[in-house]
């Protein structure tokens, strides 16, 4: 035995149920005779869009008239599977290349019984692109006895070449009614009756699909004797609806306690708490709608905003009955809709009577800009007390700043000098300094645009002249590790040079171990103005060695300042007339060690003094001379 909705076919237009749009177009096309070469049905489950093919199929192999007459022998072959000019294909298992390769050849054959060969492609879109692509060709020029006809539920799944080269035709659901009505006339068929509420139960459970509606039909078939609401109710496992009823009514009526009790009630049944709450907001809208005229339902007495609210919240119920279904929730549930079904009416309080003040017109930009001309000039070292807008402004700036431009700025402090802003920039961030330099003109404009300021100043904030150092400091400083030449004040040498800058006769300060004269024991500080050497002296390879300094070095002399002199930014010549009045300082045994500790890097800034090899004490006469 086949399923009822395989017995209900219908076979001929006639007996087509709704869809009245798309059978007029195709019966207009058989008489005629201006079939398409291809045609595309979509629409939703169950409304008719195989059947429409098949009768298509029927239609071109009837030989009576008017067609299809759904009792020749063309007709009943088709409607049962069996003409070998009708290929009806599942598009979900054969959607390869090689399927549609063997469908080619197979429809190049010329048709066996009638003048045309129908090709039904159910589920289209199930079809692969490289599919798709393989029938483009052969769909656009078919041969003339081809007729393809394909089916889909998303035809928006389906390529916009073959959309292109198909007619389309949109199926809609169907209306209870119409589904009501083909259920009557196949009971009258069958010999059986049933009550008007339970078909309109089935219908509006079938939701406009009339296979769904044939479905449930034929489980209620089994039962015996004509079929009633409430035999309906129990073969589906739906609450009674004259309880739904009275649950809505308690919930209008403001019976709290009698509903929770019914509910309860129910549940206890065996009902789902969210079967309950969907029949509950099935009978608020039947009583709505019964209000209106437009069917029966139970009596509400409440405004049609408040049963309107009442089924909002049903409704967002039933997402969390899908996560959580037990007494709970459904009570959860009924208590929203009652709690919108009686709201308390919100009386206007006195401040709510009292006009709202007008919002007066508000520009930041200009307040802002006022109230800082208008402001006195704060010291630099106080923080301005608008720190909060500056750093709200300076973030809209940023804002309307491109992003290579953004980057530059970043590093900068914004502050308000007068009529202006001025943007510092560290030490260390010279190279963002120079971008911001090269692209001021954009700052320019975007610090115009969102604060209305003209003038823009960069500053490159940590740099000091040498010049403007006490002399006590310089020798400090050039002791300090080394930094690179662009930070390097103003008279500092570099505290190494490569092989090739080094002036000529300068000896290099990595020398072989043997050359290297003796590191001198350490020497008791002796009063002024003598200079001690230090405890642990280096040699001259750590003045040699760029990035090292010198913490441990010489300290400053007191009486006569010889770090200065020596490192003074002036030419030597004029340093040497400045010391060629201290009489014996190349005689000091004291600046001799200097020189053997540290001669290469003191004759750069004093050339006149004698290399480390002349001031070798000669030998002793008994080794020195021969016997």
């Amino acid at each position: 035995m086949s399923a009822l909705y395989r017995q209900a076919r219908p076979t001929t237009f006639d007996e087509m149920v709704g869809q009245e749009h798309v059978k007029e177009v195709l019966l207009n096309a058989l008489r005629s005779g201006r079939l398409a070469q291809a045609y595309l049905f979509s629409g939703p489950r169950g409304v008719g869009k195989t059947s429409s093919a098949r009768l298509i199929a029927q239609a071109v192999n009837c030989s009576s008239d008017p067609r299809p007459c759904g009792t020749c022998e063309g007709c009943r072959l088709v409607r049962e599977g069996r003409h070998p000019d009708v290929l009806e294909i599942d598009a979900a298992s054969n959607n390869s290349v090689e399927d549609v390769r063997e469908l080619r050849e197979r429809i190049l054959l010329s048709p066996i019984l009638s003048q045309h060969k129908v090709v039904i492609l159910d589920e289209a879109h199930m079809m692969s692109k490289s599919a798709f692509n393989a029938l483009l060709k052969t769909l656009e020029e078919p041969p003339p006895h081809v007729i393809f006809i394909f089916a889909t539920t998303e035809p928006e799944r389906m390529p916009p070449t073959i959309l292109s080269r198909t007619q389309h035709f949109r199926f809609r659901r169907l209306s209870e009614a119409e589904i009501v009505e083909k259920l009557q006339r196949i009971l009258a068929g069958l010999g059986r009756e049933a009550e008007p509420p339970a078909l309109q139960l089935v219908a509006r459970l079938a939701d406009g699909a009339m296979r769904d509606a044939e479905s449930l039909l034929d489980r209620l078939l089994t039962l015996e004797g004509p079929l009633t609401l409430k035999q309906t109710e129990d073969a589906l496992g739906l609450p009674p609806q004259e309880a739904l009823f009275a649950l809505a009514e308690a919930l209008d009526k403001g019976q709290l306690r009698p509903a929770l009790e019914q509910a309860q009630q129910l549940y206890t049944q065996g009902f789902a708490a969210r079967t309950l709450a969907q029949g509950l907001l099935e009978a608020l809208r039947a009583g709505l709608y019964g209000r209106m005229g437009l069917g029966m339902g139970p009596h509400l007495n409440q405004p049609d905003e408040r049963l309107v609210a009442a089924m909002t919240a049903l409704d967002e119920a039933q997402e969390r009955l899908l996560k959580r279904s037990d007494a709970m929730s459904l009570e959860l549930a009924l208590l929203g809709a009652y709690q919108a079904l009686h709201q308390a009416p919100t009386a206007p309080s006195a401040a709510a009577t009292v006009a709202p003040p007008s919002i007066p017109d508000f520009d930041p930009r200009p307040r802002k800009l006022e109230a800082r001309k208008e402001a006195p000039a704060a010291p630099t070292s106080t923080p301005s007390p608008g720190v909060a807008d500056l750093a709200s402004e300076w973030r809209r700036v940023m804002g309307a700043l491109k992003m290579t431009i953004r980057g530059f700025v970043r590093e900068a402090e914004p502050r308000f000098e007068e009529d202006r802003l001025v943007l510092l920039f560290p030490e260390r961030a010279s190279f963002h300094f120079q971008g911001a330099q090269k692209n001021l003109e954009d700052i320019q404009k975007a610090v115009r645009e969102v604060l209305g300021l003209e003038q823009v100043e960069l500053r490159l904030g940590g740099k000091k002249k040498l010049a403007d150092e006490p002399a006590g400091n310089r020798a400090n400083n050039l002791r300090a590790v080394t930094r690179p030449e662009g930070d390097r004040p103003n008279g500092a040498r570099a505290p190494a040079r490569p092989e090739g800058d080094r002036p000529p006769g300068a000896r290099s300060a990595l020398r072989p171990e043997g050359d290297r004269p003796p590191t001198p024991p350490p020497m008791e500080p002796p009063s002024a103005p003598d200079i001690t050497a230090p405890a642990s002296a280096p040699t001259d390879a750590l003045w040699e060695e760029p990035g090292l300094s010198l913490e441990g070095g010489p300290p400053e002399p007191e009486p006569w300042h010889l770090e200065a002199t020596l490192f003074d930014p002036t030419p030597p010549d004029e340093t040497l007339e400045e010391t060629e009045g201290q009489p014996g300082l190349l005689e000091d045994p004291r600046f001799q060690k200097l020189i053997q500790l540290f001669g290469g890097r003191l004759r750069r800034f004093y050339p006149e003094a004698p290399r480390e090899g002349a001031l070798e004490a000669p030998a002793p006469e008994s080794e020195g001379e021969p016997d």
